[in-house]
């Protein structure tokens, strides 16, 4: 039986914050027991990740994120007072203050103290803060290109019914938490969650894909997903490499029949799956879609392919 995979280490945050506006001290910044979103969930937020180019530090498609942001707030009713560009120069300026090189950023918006009414638009103020953190690979494997194990979970993934899957909030991810902590507790790296209709939706905080004879699958948010930012970027990515793509519902079945499959993530990149419950699922050098579609987003992310003027930001 496989052992409960041990807890990821704690890491430290970078001492610098944009907080409403300004560039703070961690010290500073302070959360009132009260707030809103540390009861409800009331809060979204993004994960964008910055490389290091031959021109500094370059945050990858970051106004996309901002825009999701944004459109994230809208659904929540949060007021945020800044727009796009504003959002985007906050990022880059919170990078620069705290120089700590590659880094996982998060944009945060929630809303704080001023009662406990489930419609928090009509009384609790909205805060907007930029964090930054190193981070390195987000799955440990000891090889150079990690893979993972994944298992289905026996939680199912919140129908869009209830919450909106395209919306990243915050208290949307306490059904992403349990997947997880189950998947982990049975020795496995990632959890494939179900939706309402019995098929795969994603993993906890993932997109999947499979290869199968040479075409590329991952399905949509008619599934019950939140379409990430690196999922689009695959898909877009296996366009310019004249990879045939389909997208379509799946289900488990498919997955287990694949020739391939990985993981789409800000934090997970492009991560390959070796096994299933059990099942073994080629990697590495077999899986050549996967191996492609990595090289090509690793250069991406570096700002080393056409896409760069338009995906890439030096910070």
């Amino acid at each position: 039986m496989a052992q409960p995979k041990p807890p990821q280490p704690a890491v430290d945050v970078a001492p610098l914050y944009w907080y409403d506006g300004e560039i703070v001290d961690q010290a500073d910044v302070e959360i009132h027991p009260f707030t809103h979103a540390l009861h409800y969930g009331s809060g979204v937020f993004e994960g964008l990740r910055a490389y290091k180019t031959d021109r500094g530090l370059s945050v990858f498609r970051l106004r996309d994120h901002m825009e999701r942001l944004l459109r994230s707030a809208a659904i929540y009713r949060l007021a945020v007072p800044y727009t796009v560009e504003q959002l985007c120069e906050a990022v880059v300026e919170t990078v620069r203050s705290n120089r700590i090189g590659e880094c996982y950023i998060r944009p945060l918006a929630w809303f704080g103290a001023g009662g406990l009414s489930l419609a928090p638009y009509s009384h609790a103020p909205t805060h907007v803060m930029v964090a930054v953190r190193p981070l390195g690979g987000y799955f440990s494997g000891g090889d150079e290109r990690p893979t993972v194990r994944l298992t289905v979970s026996t939680w199912q993934k919140s129908p869009s019914e209830s919450v909106p899957s395209t919306v990243k909030a915050s208290g949307h991810y306490a059904n992403s938490v349990l997947a997880m902590s189950e998947a982990m507790s049975k020795g496995y790296d990632e959890a494939l969650m179900r939706n309402k209709f019995g098929r795969i939706a994603e993993g906890s905080g993932d997109n999947v894909f499979f290869a199968k004879q040479g075409v590329l699958h991952t399905n949509d948010a008619d599934e019950d997903i939140l379409p990430g930012i690196t999922r689009g970027t695959v898909l877009d990515l296996a366009k310019r490499l004249g990879i045939q793509t389909r997208v379509a519902p799946f289900a488990l079945e498919d997955l287990l029949g694949a020739d391939e499959v990985f993981i789409t993530g800000t934090a997970a990149e492009v991560t390959g799956v070796r096994e299933i419950d059990g099942t073994m699922i080629p990697y590495g050098a077999k899986a050549p879609v996967t191996a492609r579609l990595q090289q090509a987003y690793d250069q991406a992310v570096r700002a080393e392919g056409p896409e760069a003027a338009r995906w890439c930001t030096i910070a």
